[in-house]
């Protein structure tokens, strides 16, 4: 009996110690689940990552501001053109020589140094005073015009003549580049003017000035065409473009583009005229002994530097002229006067230029364009130069392939950095062409290197001795609507009109920045009349393109497309003149529906 109470305790005492083994162990799981658990919630919280709300406005508080570079608005002060060296312009066969008061010197150094200003600086006077408006010759317009009824109508005309000039032909009405001054006068001037009583008292006086190939210079009222004047006569063709005074002097500049004779000589000269007294009061020119070619004459519009009292003219004898004019004016009395100093000379010469027909021609035809102190024209030869106004050293020189009778236009590009130009050449002096028929090149130059960027070449006609083919006038280089684009022309070129192909004329516009073509228009008659693009109040653009048959069109400039047009009555070789809504423009009373020659003036509408 005592063992069996023994047993019973001894396995009642087992089971007991093994649920307590049980209940530890199931214990211990739960404390390391709770641990584990609490050790992952701590975790969590400490990687807890921001809400995507929160880390925009933590991102909004702590961003660095965008900084956006402004495009620059004006050129760097010190922007020039990089200079070729004498070895560099002697390897190309190239010299230039400077005569002061007819004497050969080896250098010239400015008194008072020439800077021009921008095309906006050129001139403060209400009006066209030179060709291309400025010195950068980018403008044949003033003021706004205001297009509404997208018509053109004539609204007055003055008959023109003729002229027979001794060794050169008959010459009628107005020519190349042919283009009029129109100036609104200056109440302290109008006074002093030698115009008709009537005129001095009328409060915006407006007047047109004319110089044309009949000898006589032309004066008008721009509004009514009424004369404001005799005419004047000069008994000389002048071809190109007068030059007004940007000072506002009655003084009016004028290049004779034909030869004559004069006091016995004979040549061709630049006038100075009194618009007060309607005279010449001081000349210079007839046969400049300094100049290798013998032909002599002036087509180029002169530029005047208000600054320096400084006029600056090329000859188509192959030679720069500058003069300080010591020009004065009294507003009081109303006397004008001239009293120039000492003719500035600067001539070039070129390996194969010479003074026959076979080859290569010294001469200036377009007219000078400026930037600062920096002077660049083409000539007759195919050279493109750029000249220091102040030492009359030649800074580069650029081959353009033939002559260019074509004005540089000048445009800046603050953006780029750089100044760039405009110019097309025609086919006269080119060796190697067949059939009549060569090549005449559209081009945009960087104006500070001399280098082409883009160029664009097209055939055309040699033509005869009185009218070669390719790009006679001068681009426009467009703004506001057309910033992008600038456009040419061309005469005696093969086109395709009225179902035949013929030699004609072409209008092309460009993107400026690749040289690509956007439009042409093509027809039977030939260009020497420059593209004129008027611009309205809200710079939206309209071309307006005289041709050889005497018909003046509006074209959309950005497609070429016709927006209207208006006939003439004959032949136009001249470049209009805009100011507010009043075209002007002469004729040469040739071709076309056989009108005689005559100055027109037009309403924009």
């Amino acid at each position: 009996m005592n063992q069996y109470p023994r047993r019973r305790k001894k396995r009642k005492g087992g089971k007991y110690v093994l649920r307590r083994v049980l209940l530890l162990l199931i214990l211990l799981g739960l404390i390391i689940g709770l641990l584990v658990f609490a050790v992952k919630q701590i975790a969590k919280l400490f990687d807890k990552q921001p809400e995507p709300v929160q880390q925009e406005i933590e991102t909004e508080q702590t961003a660095e501001p965008e900084v956006k570079t402004a495009a620059p608005t004006q050129l760097p002060d010190n922007l020039a053109p990089a200079a070729m060296s004498q070895s560099e312009l002697s390897a190309k066969g190239f010299t230039s020589e400077i005569m002061l008061r007819r004497t050969a010197v080896d250098s010239f150094s400015r008194e008072v140094p020439i800077s021009f200003g921008n095309d906006e600086e050129y001139t403060g006077l209400a009006g066209i005073t030179t060709f291309g408006g400025n010195n950068y010759r980018n403008t044949f317009t003033y003021g706004t015009q205001y297009v509404n009824e997208k018509r053109l109508s004539r609204i007055w005309e003055i008959p023109t003549g003729s002229f027979t000039s001794e060794q050169n032909g008959v010459w009628t009405g107005t020519g190349w580049t042919g283009m009029p001054l129109i100036i609104q006068w200056d109440a302290s001037v109008r006074p002093h003017l030698g115009v008709y009583e009537q005129f001095r008292n009328k409060d915006g006086f407006t007047e047109v000035i004319y110089p044309a190939m009949d000898g006589y210079i032309y004066f008008a009222e721009l509004s009514t065409g009424a004369a404001t004047r005799d005419p004047l006569y000069l008994g000389v063709v002048t071809r190109g473009t007068a030059t007004l005074d940007p000072r506002g002097y009655p003084l009016l500049y004028t290049g004779q583009g034909i030869p004559g004779t004069q006091d016995g000589t004979f040549g061709s000269w630049v006038r100075v005229v009194s618009l007060t007294e309607n005279r010449v009061i001081w000349h210079f020119g007839g046969a400049d002994p300094y100049s290798y070619r013998a032909w002599q004459a002036y087509d180029c519009s002169p530029l005047i530097d208000a600054e320096t009292d400084t006029l600056i003219v090329a000859g188509e004898n192959g030679i720069l002229y500058s003069v300080k004019l010591n020009a004065s004016y009294d507003s009081a009395s109303g006397a004008v006067s001239v009293s120039p100093g000492n003719l500035e000379k600067y001539r070039y010469n070129l390996n194969g230029y010479g003074d026959s027909d076979s080859r290569k021609w010294w001469g200036v035809e377009g007219s000078v364009s400026a930037y600062k102190n920096y002077l660049f024209f083409a000539d007759n030869g195919g050279t493109l130069q750029c000249v220091d106004v102040n030492t009359l050293e030649t800074v580069y020189i650029s081959d353009v392939f033939d002559d260019s009778d074509s004005s540089c236009v000048l445009e800046e590009s603050p953006e780029n950095g750089t100044v760039y130009l405009y110019l097309g050449s025609e086919v006269d002096r080119q060796s190697g062409i067949s059939g009549g028929v060569g090549t005449s090149i559209h081009r945009k130059v960087n104006a500070i290197t001399g280098e082409t960027l883009w160029k664009q070449e097209w055939p055309a006609s040699v033509g005869d001795t009185s009218s070669n083919g390719g790009t006679m006038t001068t681009p426009h280089v467009g703004h506001g609507s057309i910033s992008d684009i600038v456009i040419f022309n061309q005469t005696l070129v093969p086109v395709e009109a009225d179902g035949q192909s013929v030699y004609g004329g072409r209008i092309v516009a460009y993107d400026k920045a690749t040289g690509q073509e956007l439009w042409r228009h093509e027809q039977a008659a030939g260009y020497w009349s420059s593209p004129v693009v008027i611009y309205d109040e809200n710079e939206t653009a309209y071309l307006i393109q005289c041709d050889g048959n005497g018909v003046m069109r509006m074209h959309d400039p950005r497609t070429g497309s016709i927006i209207c047009e208006l006939d003439l009555g004959s032949r136009v070789e001249s470049t209009p003149a805009v100011f507010n809504n009043i075209l002007v423009v002469g004729t040469r009373g040739q071709y076309g529906r056989g009108e005689s020659q005559k100055i027109i003036g037009v309403l924009i509408k």
